[in-house]
């Protein structure tokens, strides 16, 4: 009788709540077969608990977070079944041709407002970036760069790229293999924390209501309803659906890219309506820095993004990302979330994301599971980006700063966090060593 029960458990951690998640989902998270499942980073779960593996473990809590925003911003109590599920998405249209036609009055504005509110909020050093924000009608999104699959390379390519040069045997080989199977993990690991940050910018909005108000006093709920509407959806549909509407041009949302060619570097974005602008500006900003977690060679950097870069993946990572992220910060010293010290935070990401597979590894599953070494890794961390800031400054104010001797760059080939050493000039090299990081050739 025990064993029956088992057996007819949910997967899922609904709570009290009578909301459910599409089947397909269920079953993807349930047998491992989303794009993120198996993650080395992502920790063992107790088999005797529901749910039974770290990634329903986190789409409990994110779907029940989703479930209890649009309730927020809806007023709606229940919002399961097909007819609640028809309401919502009426509710969906008539804020956005009420959106649209508010923001088409104001765009300037929206557009300046959302650029001010990141630098502020992500405390982003004057001079550090240009940006490119622009609000666009529908359509208006360029799909060049949204990759429906995966490209692999050839098993000669891994063995020139990751493999040793010294040794061909079948041994090696396998060693080449699995490097650039954890590469492209790795990729997607910190690809999740990007979106994760980035979809968290969804609701950034509610920190100007006070401008948005003078605009419209509609307009704060109109967005509320939008954007939760707008998640709930990626849960309430089949994958292969969820896809389908998302490679849609007519219903891209949004997109970012980073213009290198540029001094400073200029984070380009296009939105259809201002919370998802602020979250493409966030998602720029944390690309940035997130470029450390690949390897320094290009053809290397080309073959992983090749692979993990895909708008399946990427669906995955805005579902699964947001409580992923929310555990990284939940481990950050409490004093980098001061007003002073945010931009602390950057360069900690880059250098967690600049450990060798190994060791990001180790961390990233010491922080999802809430080991406190994780929080002590993170701390000393801090501590050496703080110590190396001061010395910067030292050094500024008495003249002795050589950028030929110092680029202002970390180290990331420390034996305390496992990377390489890396001295580039080209890019955003300029941007980053401002910044006390360091991007990959």
């Amino acid at each position: 009788m025990a064993k029956i029960k088992r057996d007819t458990k949910e997967a899922i951690d609904y709570g009290q709540g009578r909301e459910r998640m599409n089947p397909d989902l269920e079953n993807k998270l349930k047998s491992q077969k989303t794009t993120l499942s198996k993650n080395p980073a992502f920790p063992d779960v107790d088999k005797n608990g529901v749910p039974d593996n770290f990634e329903e473990l986190v789409a409990s809590k994110r779907f029940k977070d989703v479930v209890q925003k649009v309730k927020h911003y809806t007023g709606m109590e229940d919002i399961s079944g097909q007819n609640a599920f028809s309401q919502l998405q009426r509710a969906l249209m008539g804020a956005v041709q009420k959106v649209m036609q508010i923001e088409s009055q104001n765009k300037e504005y929206l557009e300046n407002l959302a650029v001010d509110l990141v630098i502020k909020e992500m405390g982003i050093p004057e001079g550090a970036f240009q940006f490119d924000a622009k609000l666009v009608g529908m359509g208006g999104i360029n799909q060049d760069r949204f990759q429906q699959q995966g490209e692999e390379p050839e098993e000669e390519e891994v063995e020139a790229q990751f493999g040793q040069e010294a040794e061909e045997d079948l041994e090696d080989f396998m060693s080449a293999m699995e490097k650039f199977d954890l590469e492209k993990s790795k990729r997607r690991f910190i690809n999740a924390l990007i979106q994760g940050s980035s979809k968290k910018g969804h609701y950034m909005f509610e920190l100007v209501r006070n401008e948005l108000n003078r605009i419209d006093p509609q307009l704060l709920n109109l967005y509320g309803v939008l954007m939760s509407i707008n998640d709930l959806i990626y849960w309430m549909m089949p994958d292969e659906a969820v896809q389908m509407m998302a490679g849609n041009p007519s219903a891209m949302a949004g997109k970012e890219e980073i213009d290198d060619t540029t001094d400073p570097p200029t984070i380009k974005v296009r939105g259809l309506f201002f919370p998802v602008l602020i979250h493409e500006l966030v998602k720029g900003v944390m690309e940035v820095f997130g470029t450390q977690g690949l390897p320094d060679d290009p053809k290397s950097q080309e073959m992983i993004m090749g692979s993990t870069d895909t708008l399946p993946n990427e669906i995955w990572d805005l579902r699964l990302g947001p409580v992923i992220w929310e555990k990284f910060l939940q481990a950050y010293p409490s004093e980098i979330f001061e007003d002073d010290k945010k931009h602390i935070q950057h360069y900690l990401f880059a250098r967690f994301s600049a450990l060798d597979t190994k060791k990001f590894f180790e961390v990233a599953k010491q922080i999802l599971s809430g080991d406190p070494k994780g929080e002590k890794f993170l701390k000393d961390m801090v501590n050496d980006i703080v110590s190396d800031l001061k010395k910067r400054d030292l050094d500024d104010s008495l003249g002795s700063y050589d950028d030929d001797d110092d680029d202002g760059d970390y180290d990331y080939g420390s034996d305390d966090y496992g990377g390489d050493d890396d001295d580039d000039d080209d890019g955003l090299d300029d941007l980053l060593s401002g910044l006390g990081v360091s991007r990959p050739k």
